[in-house]
C-alpha cells in the first residue's frame, strides 16, 4: 500500500506551478489616454510546454489584454508578456477602479497552472 501513496504523491508534486515577477499589477492611465500598458513576466516549475494565457477585466467598461497569449514552453527562464488595459466607453464613462485577472492554461492537458495574476486596473 505504501507504493500506491507514494505514486499518488510524486503524481501531485509534478503538477506545473507559475511564479509571477509582480503579483499583483497595477495599471494606471488617464482617461482621456484612452488605455495603458504594464509588463511583467512567469516562470514555471517543473517545465512545461503548450503554454496560453487568458485575461479579462471584472467590468464591460474596460478591456484587458495579454501578448504574447501563447508560449511553446514554459520553465526557469522567464516568459515576458505586456497587460493592455483599454477603455470601451467615452473617457467620463470609464474613469474608476477595476479589477482583472490573467489565467494560465494548458489546453493539451485541460488545466489551468496556478498562480493567476491579479490586475488592478485605474482609470483617472
Amino acid at each position: 500500500m505504501v507504493g500506491a501513496y507514494a505514486a499518488v504523491g510524486f503524481a501531485v508534486s509534478s503538477t506545473p506551478k507559475a511564479t509571477w515577477a509582480v503579483n499583483p499589477v497595477t495599471i494606471t492611465f488617464p482617461a482621456t489616454a484612452g488605455m495603458g500598458t504594464k509588463g511583467d513576466s512567469f516562470t514555471c516549475s517543473p517545465n512545461t510546454s503548450g503554454i496560453t494565457l487568458t485575461a479579462k477585466a471584472s467590468t464591460s467598461k474596460v478591456s484587458l489584454s495579454i501578448a504574447p497569449s501563447s508560449f511553446a514552453s514554459c520553465g526557469s527562464t522567464p516568459n515576458a508578456v505586456t497587460l493592455t488595459a483599454s477603455c470601451l466607453v467615452p473617457a467620463a464613462q470609464c474613469r474608476g477602479t477595476y479589477s482583472g485577472l490573467v489565467q494560465i492554461r494548458q489546453p493539451a492537458n485541460y488545466r489551468n497552472i496556478p498562480a493567476n495574476l491579479g490586475v488592478t486596473i485605474v482609470v483617472t
